[in-house]
């Protein structure tokens, strides 16, 4: 562990402090971590990965594996950044809810005029299955935590039970990944729960989730 990173990288309108949990539960367990600040809200995926290249621009050559930790949106960004720098040490990955398949409710939000325009990443959310099967062309060693427990005013109103309250669970089941898990958490909660935290560390550590 002391010669891997872990990189932990945020959702929609988030920052690092939203990544805070699980970076403290994985430092407990001694391993190295940093947290992203990325222009999520009004950035466009490019931004995005921008900011990630820059701010993970010092640790080339410096670790033997880097792994990546992402919450919903964040896998999104973490694809497009491994795609785009091609980077050759890349660990394990895990992402937490994020929407492979894309979120209805991020297309009902873009019907509101002006709505996409303002907030760019909204584009990246749409329900297109553009990056469903992009994992097995990379190669990538992924686990998907997928959240099935509808929560929150808009989860009820606009989402079958079969989702997290933001995003659906067929859509978060990326169909390329190694391993899949559910767990009973919403959206909004699941990447500050124990149960998440003991799942993302036997991942990164044996690339399997803990059954």
């Amino acid at each position: 562990m002391n010669d891997d990173i872990t990189i932990l990288v945020h959702g929609f309108n988030r920052g690092r402090r939203d990544m805070a949990y699980l970076e403290a539960g994985l430092r407990r367990q001694g391993w190295h971590t940093r947290a992203l600040n990325l222009p999520t809200l009004f950035g466009d995926m490019d931004d995005c990965v921008a900011a990630m290249s820059a701010q993970l621009n010092d640790i080339q050559g410096r670790y033997r594996r880097v792994h990546y930790v992402a919450h919903s949106l964040g896998g999104l960004i973490t694809l497009n950044f491994i795609r785009e720098t091609q980077p050759q040490n890349i660990g394990h990955c895990v992402f937490i809810a994020t929407p492979h398949g894309g979120s209805h409710l991020a297309q009902i939000a873009s019907w509101i005029p002006g709505y996409a325009r303002i907030f760019k990443p909204v584009a990246e959310l749409l329900p297109t299955g553009a990056y469903d099967n992009c994992h097995a062309e990379s190669g990538l060693s992924l686990g998907v935590i997928v959240g099935c427990r509808n929560s929150g005013l808009l989860g009820k109103l606009f989402l079958s039970d079969q989702s997290d309250g933001r995003v659906e669970v067929a859509s978060a089941c990326a169909g390329a990944a190694r391993e899949t898990i559910l767990l009973p958490f919403g959206h909004q909660e699941i990447h500050h729960r124990p149960e998440t935290c003991a799942q993302v560390l036997a991942f990164l550590a044996q690339g399997r989730f803990s059954r």
